[in-house]
């Protein structure tokens, strides 16, 4: 499945980085594309298996998440 991601950028960065593409012989698309499947090669998954109580900490979320939906709970600045 194809699906589209837009960076808001400058001009003045958009012609950088299309410079750069074109100087590796890709597009600017494509050398985005790699790029960003590079640096999400690099990020480690994680799962709720990887912690310690895993269903206490699912039951945690769905609870913050039950709450943050009725209105319980705002995020305030």
């Amino acid at each position: 499945m194809n699906n589209t991601l837009n960076v808001p950028l400058s001009k003045k960065e958009q012609e950088r980085l299309s410079r750069l593409a074109l100087s590796y012989g890709f597009s600017l698309p494509e050398f985005s594309r790699r790029i960003l499947s590079e640096l999400l090669s690099k990020i480690p998954e994680e799962s709720l298996d990887d912690y310690e109580n895993p269903q206490e900490l699912k039951a945690s979320f769905q609870r913050a998440l039950r709450d943050w939906r009725s209105g319980k709970v705002h995020t305030k600045l």
